[in-house]
């Protein structure tokens, strides 16, 4: 529920498009003399009564075939959905060490998979459907439906899952692409007979995203909630086809493509090869690199791991930089000759496209999806490497990311390592580039070759290094990163400063002076050493002793002395930060609206399908873009705006602007008056499946309500649609 003491750092908005609906209605109150104690406790009250009395709107409508859950109230019908967990697979043999805990058990890489019996049983009790969805009539009547239409819809549910389940991730993505080719030359099908297949055009976001890791996932017979469990943040994973080992027998063969790790017939073995077909491919870079300008260090490198003349190998990077930026410290960045490009990849140099998702839909879509599925931004880099050789573009290293690794096309051979301590697991930030001395005495965990639709996942922190093998195919591999600069840590960073602020303005005590002369007794020179401790070194604890056995009573008594100061300082200090510890744990609320505008920042703009569309303003397909009072409206896409209170206004950060290059462009936030958050709030919450009609928006008057929704609505944030015809009865300027 939105809390009016809520306050957050200013951060100064472009206040276009919401800003002057909010000054009109203010004015506009002013004239009317309403009181500004509505949005005070009292007026929280009514919105928590009437919120519970609300009863969610969910249309029926053909272009609305939604799979919809209602609320959980005795008095609205229940849709519940009952899932039955799989069983664990079975771990392989491969183990690891994990950093520096000596006392942790190996952990498994590579899962077993289930029996395709036992997958074909699972499938079937995976879920129960019991489902009672409401409609709505043109009248505004709830109603609920018969048993014949719940079978209906228990029946659809099926063959969603059933659907999902044979489905590549393009295919999640993108299915009206599978509609149109579904459709395509059945002119004798029909007509009212509907296409499977739109049941997954209309999941919502959540699912969808979902659906597409699990279909990442698939292969290896773990379910997402396994991963999360046993792999995430914690060790690597590998599906693949091929064996674990890739070997040359000397240097005239060619590399041995693992054999595959169980019999499976060509065709489903093609299926698994092609799941990642759509993305991006050889030739799409070729028409990229030719028809946009790329730019060295922001759009291409163009690198190689070779021997540099020094006796070891080292990685160069060939990108080129024109002069140095004037007043900046940077280089001007250069576009790249397509012909120098493909010469230097000719000669073994792999090239990383910084940003594929630019001019690249399908990558957008993945990408932004997966933001759904993590919660926090999500990139990618795209690997190009030349075969007929052990070719290798950059040198071992570990990320500060968790990385996916997709092979869409050729072979590529993988070295991964474990962290090298306890302070680089997980670490911050990406390590230097090792060289292959450093590497020499470390081991292996993964060895391995991956082909077309094999994926690597590994925790930040893991070292590894990659080259093609000696067969002339090249290598093209998708890098999808998550979780950098997204920790524990990352969070206190941003509440601890605003802490230590808080509680210095508060308490006179903690500007009070620190003791007089307090270094003649604290620091490292004065700290007394305890000579039977375990924990002392033995070398200080004997030294500790002979002190000990040498001191006259006056050194004993200067001696106690000082360790009864020394416990004074510690205690007072002690008090100081448990003050700001305290004051942090009530700023856990806003240090949570400072990383949500972060993330909004960082992240890619919504990647919206062509059913989404119809009802935002991109399309403006529903009343020619205009809000009526019975206008129903909702989130656009969950997570994509956040509502924050800053200098006593409402204010609405959102990535509806973004640019899918990283802070390519500012947010562009909205501000509101305070007593327009009730209603904001209420338009923020609502999300997919569900609808709220604008009249039932808490606020003072219909004008108003019809003003913010069209304000988010322009913005690109609401989604709207009309299931009955509009009330053109209230007129708004």
């Amino acid at each position: 529920m939105f809390l009016p003491t809520m306050t957050t750092k200013r951060t100064t908005p472009d206040t276009q498009g919401g800003s002057r609906a909010a000054k009109k209605r203010a004015k506009k109150r002013q004239q009317q003399d309403v009181s500004k104690t509505e949005s005070g406790p009292e007026k929280i009250e009514e919105i928590k009564d009437k919120e519970e009395d609300e009863q969610v709107v969910q249309p029926k409508s053909k272009k609305l075939q939604l799979l919809m859950s209602s609320d959980d109230d005795d008095e609205q019908p229940k849709e519940r959905v009952q899932k039955k967990k799989k069983k664990k697979a079975k771990s392989g043999k491969m183990q690891l060490p994990m950093g520096d805990d000596d006392d942790e058990e190996p952990q498994d890489i590579v899962p077993k998979k289930k029996k395709k019996s036992d997958k074909t049983k699972e499938k079937k009790a995976e879920k129960e459907v019991v489902m009672q969805p409401q409609d709505v009539d043109m009248d505004g009547e709830n109603h609920p439906n018969g048993e014949d239409e719940d079978v209906d819809v228990n029946a659809e549910e099926q063959v969603l899952n059933e659907i999902l389940s044979q489905l590549n991730p393009i295919e999640i993505l993108f299915p009206e692409r599978l509609i149109g080719m579904d459709n395509a030359g059945d002119d004798d099908a029909e007509d009212d007979e509907p296409n499977p297949l739109i049941l997954v055009q209309h999941i919502d976001t959540k699912r969808r995203a979902r659906a597409v890791f699990e279909s990442i996932l698939a292969p290896c017979g773990i379910t997402v909630e396994e991963f999360y469990e046993e792999y995430w943040e914690q060790k690597p994973l590998i599906i693949s086809k091929s064996k674990n080992i890739a070997e040359v027998t000397n240097e005239d063969d060619e590399a041995k493509v693992g054999s595959e790790t169980e019999q499976i017939d060509e065709e489903e073995l093609q299926k698994y090869r092609s799941r990642f077909n759509g993305f991006l491919s050889k030739k799409k870079i070729e028409d990229l690199i030719s028809n946009h300008p790329m730019r060295y260090g922001k759009d291409l490198n163009v690198t190689n791991f070779c021997d540099t003349g020094y006796g070891e190998k080292r990685r160069v990077t060939l990108d080129q930089f024109g002069a140095m930026k004037a007043g900046e410290d940077e280089f001007e960045a250069i576009t790249a000759e397509s012909n120098d490009v493909w010469q230097n990849f000719e000669t073994g140099c792999t090239l990383r496209l910084l940003c594929p998702q630019k001019h690249n839909d399908e990558v957008h879509a993945l990408l932004s999806n997966m933001e759904h599925e993590f919660g926090c931004m999500v990139g990618s880099n795209v690997y190009l490497t030349p075969g007929g050789a052990p070719n290798q573009g950059f040198a071992p290293h570990y990320d500060d990311i968790e990385a996916f690794i997709l092979q869409l096309e050729g072979y590529k051979h993988w070295r991964v390592y474990p962290p090298m301590s306890k302070a680089e697991t997980l670490p911050r930030g990406s390590s230097p580039d090792f060289t292959e001395a450093d590497m020499k005495d470390i081991d292996a965990v993964i060895d391995i070759e991956l082909g077309p639709g094999d994926m690597l996942y590994m925790p930040r922190g893991w070292v590894h290094q990659a080259n093609t093998c000696r067969s002339k195919h090249h290598s093209l591999h998708l890098t999808m990163s998550a979780m950098q600069n997204w920790s524990w840590v990352d969070f206190l960073e941003l509440i601890m400063p605003e802490a230590l602020e808080a509680a210095t303005t508060k308490a006179t005590s903690m500007r009070s002076g620190l003791p007089r002369n307090f270094l003649n007794y604290m620091g490292t020179m004065h700290e007394q050493v305890d000579s039977k401790s375990k924990d002392t070194p033995e070398a200080l604890r004997q030294l500790a002793a002979k002190m000990d056995e040498d001191e006259d009573e006056d050194e004993a008594k200067q001696k106690k002395r000082i360790a009864k100061m020394q416990a004074m300082f510690k205690a007072e200090a002690k008090k100081k930060i448990m003050r700001v510890c305290k004051e942090a744990l009530s700023m856990v609320t806003t240090g949570c609206d400072q990383i949500a505008k972060r993330f909004l920042s960082d992240r890619l703009p919504p990647a919206f399908n062509a059913q989404e569309l119809t009802f935002t303003s991109d399309n403006r397909a529903e009343n020619g873009g205009k809000v009526w009072p019975n206008t129903l409206v909702r989130l656009a896409k969950p997570g994509i705006a956040h509502l924050v209170i800053e200098d006593d206004k409402a204010v609405i950060y959102h990535s509806a602007d973004n640019s899918r290059v990283y802070h390519e462009t500012a947010l562009s936030p909205l501000e509101f008056e305070i007593d327009d958050a009730p209603a904001l709030e209420m338009l923020l919450t609502t999300i997919e499946p569900h609808w709220i009609c604008v009249e039932d928006l808490i606020h003072g008057d219909i004008e108003d309500k019809m003003e913010l929704s069209q304000a988010l609505y322009d913005e690109g944030i609401l989604a709207i649609f009309q299931d009955k015809k509009p009330d053109t009865s209230v007129q708004t300027g």
